[in-house]
């Protein structure tokens, strides 16, 4: 949820960041893994649910490791995905910000109505 909110208020300052650690190189694609790499590894560690709504959330998580295996085994391609980050685009992170807090909704909808 502390995502979402960030990418919906803050998108420029997002895209700022990931241009600046793309500056880095190769380096860079090792930095966005690191960035992203804890979130996955806590879910799947401790969130490996695999029916229900609950299921979304080890989907993230399972996808951020991916995503992180990718960049450490492959930081050319990790470098190509922040190439397509800009100032001009950085209505992507406010679209994501919406998909981040509407799962965190459901997820939210599904402990609720689950205890």
């Amino acid at each position: 949820m502390v995502f979402g909110i960030s990418h919906l208020v803050q998108p420029r300052v997002w895209v700022q960041f990931f241009i600046e650690v793309r500056k880095q190189g190769e380096v860079g694609s090792f930095i966005n893994a690191l960035v992203h790499f804890p979130f996955g590894a806590l879910i799947v560690a401790f969130h490996n649910v695999w029916h229900g709504i609950a299921m979304v959330l080890t989907l993230i998580g399972w996808s951020l490791v991916l995503k992180c295996l990718v960049s450490f085994v492959f930081p050319r391609y990790g470098l190509k995905m922040l190439s397509r980050l800009s100032l001009e685009r950085a209505w992507e992170f406010a679209a994501a910000g919406v998909v981040l807090l509407a799962l965190s909704a459901l997820l939210l909808f599904s402990i609720v109505t689950h205890s």
